[in-house]
């Protein structure tokens, strides 16, 4: 059956990211209710993907990650459709599993790609479509049958496909794991992105060039030192320290995973989730999620759960580039996670196995969901000796 523990072993081969996969967050709970069915669940978040004429439009390199060298010469993203290929070609047929994979919006940056000058989005669709170093990236995707969600930087995908061109399974919003699991792209939580209209927004990232390829996320664990000095700054404020005081909320980095055996010492030895019922969703200067960065929409996402028809326990997004896993309770009481799965854009933080530092790396992150047991890695990075 296609699990965690199938994926690892695919993703650990020496032909794909061997001593290159880092836990970033874990989650199991029963009470999550999801179902206990044969289907392993693939998130992939924001690629951003841009032809190389829309790329020469920014000299500072900002652009998609998947094409960078992993240690073995192989690029980041072609190898995780090699270990998703062979999960579908080889794993599934042997137990009669499935595989589902799910884009969660901002996979055709068409805001950068369209041109003022272009009434429709259609030129700069088949652009990114049939760039040599893009386009048997997405064919793959395509065979793999994938799910896809709009965002706010390709809100106009489903009208943009030309006629001749393959038209995947797009829609705003899915749900998944018997409707346990509702998935948006993440920018219906943002209020900077909502406040205007679509079009204007794309009209003003079109001139905006200056943008860095090196935008960096601290992602991973939380050591119990983190714990504490966020308890502590917590305590203090309901002794009555002034509200607009708030803890600094920073993981440890991504937890360098080559065995079960580093799995399980991730957990002796981190957080590999955040609580985030500890902290403040009051209005006003005392909100912990309008003021530290970590926490952005935490509780904008629990509080449309709460107004929602429907009982999920799960909401997957993309959209804020920061790979995070936050664990609320609502009533009556059972567990509400967000599964924020990051991007493939910019940078962000590693722990370095065996050493007492970290480092930047290329960011390439992915949720996965089977059964009650959520995670998020990130692929690539710095090999160990």
């Amino acid at each position: 059956m296609p699990d965690h523990d199938s994926l690892l072993k695919r993703l650990w081969d020496k032909e794909a990211f061997e001593k290159n996969v880092y836990l970033v967050g874990k989650y199991a709970d029963d009470q999550l209710g999801l179902p206990a069915d044969k289907t392993l669940r693939i998130f992939i978040p924001d690629l951003h993907l841009l032809s190389a004429a829309g790329l020469e439009r920014y000299p500072k390199g900002y652009g998609f990650n998947g094409n960078s060298p992993l240690p073995n010469g192989k690029p980041l993203f072609g190898t995780l459709l090699d270990v998703l290929e062979d999960i579908h070609d080889y794993d599934l047929p042997a137990d009669n599993g499935s595989l589902e994979v799910f884009l969660l919006g901002d996979a055709f940056d068409l805001w950068r790609e369209k041109k003022p000058e272009e009434k429709d989005a259609k030129d700069a669709y088949r652009r990114i479509r049939q760039d040599p170093a893009l386009e048997k990236l997405i064919d793959r995707l395509d065979k793999l049958g994938i799910k896809q969600l709009t965002g706010n930087h390709d809100h106009w995908l489903p009208q943009s496909i030309p006629a001749g061109f393959s038209v995947p399974n797009i829609r705003k919003e899915w749900l998944a794991a018997g409707d346990r699991m509702l998935l948006t792209h993440g920018h219906e939580y943002d209020a900077i992105e909502m406040g205007l209209p679509d079009d204007i927004q794309a009209v003003a990232v079109w001139i905006w060039t200056n943008l860095k390829k090196k935008g960096k996320s601290v992602i991973g664990l939380f050591s119990d030192q983190a714990i504490k000095n966020i308890k502590m700054v917590l305590n203090l404020r309901q002794r009555g320290l002034r509200k607009d005081f708030y803890p600094t909320v920073e993981p440890d980095g991504a937890y360098s995973i080559d065995n079960a055996d580093d799995i399980a010492a991730a957990g002796n030895k981190f957080s590999t989730y955040l609580d985030v019922s500890q902290f403040s969703k009051t209005q006003g200067n005392a909100n912990d999620f309008d003021h530290v960065d970590y926490l952005h929409f935490g509780d904008q996402i629990v509080a449309a759960e709460l107004n929602h028809p429907n009982d999920h326990s799960i909401h997957v997004i993309g959209h804020t580039h920061r790979a995070r896993l936050l664990v609320d309770r609502i009533p009556p009481d059972r567990p509400f996670v967000t599964l924020d799965c990051g991007g493939w854009l910019g940078l962000c933080t590693v722990q370095i196995k065996g050493q007492r530092k970290t480092a930047q790396v290329p960011s390439a992150q992915i949720g996965i969901q089977h059964g009650n047991d959520i995670r998020l890695y990130q692929l690539g990075g710095v090999p160990y000796p």
